[in-house]
């Protein structure tokens, strides 16, 4: 049994040139958190899953309602390819924050085509 922490990206991201792992491109204190703790896995709306040290430029792209079905695939087969049985996602609760039901909306479903056990730990409030 394989089991990834994972959470959604952020907007605030650093601007810097070139690439930077993913744990360094956030600028979130939740991301730094959870990185912190352990093994994380970043669902971003532009690249799918990313490791925390897989390296990123910087981008501006919030997943939207009409990407979720475009995602899902890429999604599911990171989730196959990386072995992964069960996935706990980190988030804020969806019902009081729109801009990441589409973030749980891919990981309820890629988790399902992949048939992957999804525990989703509802985090206090949503620091960036």
């Amino acid at each position: 049994m394989s089991s990834l922490a994972c959470t959604y990206c952020s907007a605030p991201k650093r601007k810097d040139p070139g690439l930077l792992p993913a744990s360094q491109r956030y600028l979130s204190a939740r991301i730094a958190t959870l990185h912190a703790a352990g093994p994380l896995a970043i669902l971003s709306g532009e690249y799918g899953l990313l490791k925390a040290d897989t390296p990123i430029p910087w981008y501006d792209h919030l997943l939207k309602p009409d990407e979720v079905s475009a995602m899902v695939p890429r999604v599911t087969s990171q989730l196959r390819d990386w072995g992964i049985t069960t996935v706990i996602f980190h988030t804020a609760d969806p019902a009081q924050v729109s801009a990441i039901r589409p973030y749980v909306a891919v990981m309820k479903r890629a988790c399902v085509l992949a048939s992957v056990t999804l525990h989703i730990a509802i985090l206090a409030g949503d620091p960036p």
